[in-house]
């Protein structure tokens, strides 16, 4: 990454796939070297003369977030504007508004609540619910290695929130970055449905995504994004529960258990379903991949001499341990769902 300052106070932040300018006075975009810049607000700002930025809480390959003051309802959101290149095509503008305003129907304590989509003064954004916590990336990049205990109760949660959305539509992006650790322990899912401007136009390509993202794609995904059904979003469950336990992404030809021989054997098969090729040989529904989760996870705390499952819930690093009544009760009704399984 190199920095590079221009004559109007701004500054370039260039690396090999992205680039952002930054500066007291540049509200616009432009281009540069033929890549697209995505201006940067800063503290005090007003976006779309409603919100006021509080905080800028980071860029990803579509846009800015910020943290923002709704100067109407006084209600503290999360805002996230859009590349230039998607506000640009009226197309793929009409399509990321419809889709995002089809979000808002679900509704589900592991997923973050969508308030409204809009394009205004040439500007893309929608807003959301604002989550205090942080990226299950950074938690990983933290921790290391996680438990057998950790990886379940985040996996079930996930597939939980992926069960109630599945119903609506298919999210083609779960990936650590996409997953909020609160400082309660809850789990939260980001950016549904964000995947499928990228399908609008052919001629689109989304700018500063991390291509260790192309890693939880489902194969079909990378052929046609565009006709993938909710078994993509499984198998991104696959190589996270890989990741997870074995601390690297799922290498071809490498059992997780060469990573964790204390794991079950029963860790590999459920890999090679969750993470097959062809989506017919794949778990049929997230309900289902939970269910074999759960028995992985019973096997697994038998082996250890546990009495019974461990519901403490994983905490973010530097936060206090705490569980609310209200999602201790959703994780326990969670877990009713799935039947005990049966041990030899």
């Amino acid at each position: 990454i190199s920095l590079a300052p221009v004559a109007d106070g701004s500054i370039w932040v260039i690396s090999d796939d992205t680039m952002f300018a930054y500066g007291p006075r540049l509200l616009a975009a432009e281009r540069y070297w033929g890549r697209v810049i995505m201006a940067a607000f800063k503290q005090g700002d007003i976006i779309a003369n409603r919100y006021e930025v509080l905080q800028d809480l980071g860029h990803g390959g579509m846009g800015e977030v910020y943290k923002v003051a709704d100067t109407e309802t006084t209600l503290t959101c999360a805002l996230k504007t859009l590349l230039p290149q998607y506000a640009q095509n009226n197309r793929a503008a009409q399509r990321f508004i419809q889709e995002i305003n089809a979000i808002r129907q679900l509704d589900h304590p592991g997923i973050v609540q969508i308030y409204s989509a809009q394009r205004s003064d040439g500007l893309l954004y929608y807003t959301m619910e604002y989550i205090n916590g942080v990226s299950l990336r950074s938690w990983m990049k933290k921790k290391g290695r996680f438990g057998i205990g950790s990886t379940y109760r985040i996996l079930s949660l996930l597939s939980d929130a992926l069960e109630h959305a599945h119903r609506f539509t298919v999210h083609r992006d779960v990936s650590p970055e996409n997953i909020m650790i609160t400082p309660d322990g809850n789990v939260k899912l980001l950016d549904f449905g964000l995947a499928k401007i990228t399908n609008a136009d052919n001629s689109f390509t989304r700018v500063g995504v991390s291509l260790g993202k192309i890693q939880y794609s489902a194969p079909e995904q990378r052929l046609d994004a565009k006709n993938v059904d909710h078994r993509a979003d499984l198998y991104s469950l696959g190589v996270m529960f890989y990741e997870m336990l074995g601390n690297q992404l799922p290498i071809h030809g490498s059992p997780l258990r060469k990573l964790a021989p204390d794991l079950p054997i029963e860790c590999d098969a459920f890999l090679e379903k969750a993470m097959a090729k062809d989506p017919e040989d794949r778990f049929g529904s997230a309900l289902e991949f939970r269910g074999e989760l759960t028995r992985i996870y019973q096997i697994a705390m038998a082996k250890q001499g546990a009495r019974k499952p461990r519901t403490r819930f994983p905490t973010p690093p530097n936060e206090p341990a705490a569980m609310p009544s209200t999602l201790r009760r959703w994780f326990r009704a969670l877990l009713s769902r799935v039947a005990p399984a049966k041990h030899r």
